[in-house]
């Protein structure tokens, strides 16, 4: 067989897993393990097929992320510290009550705080949905468009890729220095995600006539609410993780894992429960998707998507192409899982064709693809959907259809802040 056929044949292999996977609910990152372990008797490497007896799968057991999982795995459980014992709770609430009745700034309120929660990585699904959970009830008491809010939440969250401590952004940063033997530095991609949020949620807000919000009287509950001994000692924790890490510059996991012990010594929050909230579904299906994708590489689909997009891609094209390139594909996939594997490999060789920086195509494709975590279709938007449709007043139809509107506009929001140089 031929390698353009067997690279035809991977791609299909890769969407046929995908279907599936959805299809029957099976989390995608298993599936991808074993489609990976059978395809690659197909897929010659030197010493023969990669799953061969001879080589026993070592080909493939090589591509798993250690990285990506040992990141993952040890941030999660330290920012299931505070989630668990509700510091981001009583932190959110406390902040959201900062607006003194005024809805006009409540969204904005709302969003500055995912912004910051998800600047210092704390943009785990438990946290969306936390912060979804308060937005719902607040669009509620205080009559505000319960989309507007949803928006407000999720576009917060986007500056995510960015964030070298957030999960995206970890992600962006492996692939990134398995590419080109260096991470892109936050001091290049964090500002142009914070601007590209801030002004997504600009255009939100004047979409939704924001500021026509009248005053309403002040919840009495969150004046009420005060962090206690553990939250305290949790804050200080996560201050010591981001001295560790981002000035002194110390390995990002350690510091996860020494400050999560150090945490859990001073009884901050139960064992148990932060291990059981750990995101492992998310945690399989990155994992399973980088192997399957590595398999695909090594087949040659990669190279396949590669020259079909350097035939329409230029140096003014490029950027917008893949951030919609991204959002499509988001709008029925995992963006850590499916988007940022599959196509971050296939820009080092668009970046050389079309002279142009590989760092902002990263940048434009993440937040092209995280932008539309807002589809209900996704599962971010899905969860978003779901905490809003427990309200009866909604009418879960409509709420649906006005967010994949929503999520198509913000989908060509991205694609023009891509175009205008914005994501570099």
């Amino acid at each position: 067989m031929n390698s353009v056929a067997l690279g035809w044949i991977a791609l299909l292999v890769f969407i046929l897993t995908i279907v599936i996977g959805v299809k029957r609910k099976l989390n995608l990152g298993i599936l991808a393990f074993a489609v990976a372990f059978v395809f690659g008797l197909f897929v010659k490497v030197d010493g023969g097929a990669m799953s061969s007896v001879g080589l026993k799968g070592v080909p493939v057991t090589s591509l798993f992320p250690f990285n990506i999982f040992w990141l993952t795995l040890s941030v999660s459980l330290m920012l299931n510290v505070g989630s668990s014992n509700g510091t981001f709770d009583v932190i959110i609430s406390k902040l959201v009550g900062m607006a003194h009745g005024r809805r006009a700034i409540i969204p904005i309120i709302v969003f500055a705080v995912m912004f910051i929660a998800c600047s210092a990585g704390a943009g785990s699904t438990g946290v969306v949905v936390l912060l979804c959970t308060i937005a719902a009830t607040i669009s509620k008491d205080q009559d505000i468009d319960p989309v507007f809010m949803l928006l407000a939440v999720l576009s917060g969250s986007t500056v995510a890729i960015g964030s070298p401590v957030a999960v995206i952004g970890i992600i962006c940063n492996t692939f990134s220095e398995d590419l080109w033997g260096e991470r892109i530095a936050p001091s290049y991609m964090y500002p142009r995600a914070a601007a590209m949020a801030i002004l997504t949620f600009a255009v939100i807000y004047i979409i939704y006539g924001g500021w026509k919000l009248k005053k309403r009287p002040v919840d009495a509950d969150i004046k009420a609410l005060k962090l206690n001994r553990q939250q305290i000692i949790t804050l200080i924790g996560f201050a010591a993780f981001i001295l560790l890490t981002i000035v002194i510059g110390f390995e990002m996991g350690l510091a996860a894992f020494m400050v999560t012990a150090i945490l859990l010594f001073l009884k901050c929050a139960d064992e148990k429960k932060i291990i059981a909230e750990v995101p492992w579904a998310s945690i399989l299906l990155i994992c399973g998707m980088c192997v399957l994708i590595g398999v695909v590489t090594a087949a040659g689909g990669i190279d396949i998507i590669t020259n079909f997009l350097k035939k329409l891609m230029n140096q003014y094209t490029v950027k917008p192409i893949y951030s919609i390139l991204g959002s499509l594909l988001a709008m029925v996939s995992s963006v850590t899982g499916v988007v940022l594997p599959s196509l971050i490999p296939t820009i080092p060789d668009i970046a050389v064709s079309t002279g142009t920086n590989p760092y902002a195509l990263v940048t434009a494709l993440a937040y092209g693809a995280n932008i539309t975590c807002a589809s209900p279709l996704s599962s971010m938007g899905a969860i978003a959907l779901g905490i809003m449709g427990a309200n009866l007043e909604y009418d879960i139809s409509k709420l649906f259809k006005l967010m994949l509107i929503m999520s198509f506009i913000l989908m060509a929001v991205s694609a023009v802040w891509a175009a205008i140089g914005i994501a570099g």
